[in-house]
């Protein structure tokens, strides 16, 4: 009896353990993000005007503005994780990162992995190719020619592969390396989005242009992991009332000139 009784409470102990250590592996990515006083975001940082260094290395752009207001909002610190474009969401949907945040936009497929925040700007494709070309008016004129693009962008390498017709396409982990390539000749366009490209051609591209027509237009976010709700809300919480205080326009001002396409 005293055998049975002992074995009892041992699993009457073991059960209460088990409980409480599943209770603290429930934290939601909120409680979480709150608790360790940080919120970790993964960028490509490499992306201006969205999300690229200044000369004191620290991340600056449309992102890294949104993003200081987002971890205001939530009362933490922001964590950088640099990667290679095509990571970022990979690295959302196994937990390595709370959010990401590099120009990425809201497209259908995406949707399927991983959910957005509320939009905090808006892109479209566009071409940037070189003054003395003529012939080109929207991404959709680049039969025969080399195109350089972000690899795994929705402004960038979906719509060139499916208005198809290239001769060639080059991929590449950000947009500057883009741009590095088409100054060096190595493509003859570069397809990428307004943001960037308006931003490119303000501060450095003389000499080059970009087309008076762009394609897919859609809004830029904040990726997070599917399901984690309140930290979408509390995420969407936060841009709405930046919005309401004009930060929508302010952003947009500082880095393109103008505001933001709709």
């Amino acid at each position: 009896m005293k055998k049975h009784k002992g074995l009892a409470i041992l699993f009457f102990v073991i059960s209460l353990l088990v409980l409480s250590a599943c209770g603290k592996s429930e934290l939601s990515g909120l409680e979480s993000i709150k608790e360790k006083g940080k919120i970790v975001i993964a960028t490509s940082g490499d992306n201006p005007p969205t999300i690229f260094p200044n000369e004191n290395n620290e991340l600056v752009g449309i992102d890294a503005d949104w993003a200081a207001i987002i971890a205001k909002d939530l009362g933490v610190e922001i964590e950088w994780k640099r990667v290679d474009f095509k990571g970022i969401i990979p690295g959302i949907t196994s937990g390595n990162f709370d959010i990401g945040m590099s120009g990425i936009l809201v497209t259908e497929e995406r949707k399927k992995a991983i959910d957005f925040s509320e939009p905090y700007a808006i892109d479209e494709a566009v071409v940037i190719f070189p003054e003395e070309v003529t012939n080109i008016k929207s991404p959709h004129d680049i039969k025969d020619k080399i195109v350089g693009v972000v690899t795994g962008s929705s402004n960038g390498e979906a719509p060139v592969k499916e208005i198809g017709g290239y001769k060639e396409l080059k991929q590449y982990p950000g947009v500057a390396q883009a741009l590095a390539d088409l100054q060096n000749e190595r493509v003859d366009v570069v397809v990428t989005g307004k943001v960037a490209a308006a931003h490119w051609l303000k501060s450095e591209g003389k000499g080059y242009k970009m087309s008076e027509e762009g394609i897919a237009g859609t809004g830029m976010a904040a990726v997070i992991s599917k399901g984690n709700t309140d930290l979408t809300e509390a995420i969407n919480k936060a841009v709405l009332k930046a919005k309401e205080e004009g930060k929508y326009e302010e952003i947009a001002e500082n880095w393109l000139g103008t505001t933001f396409s709709e």
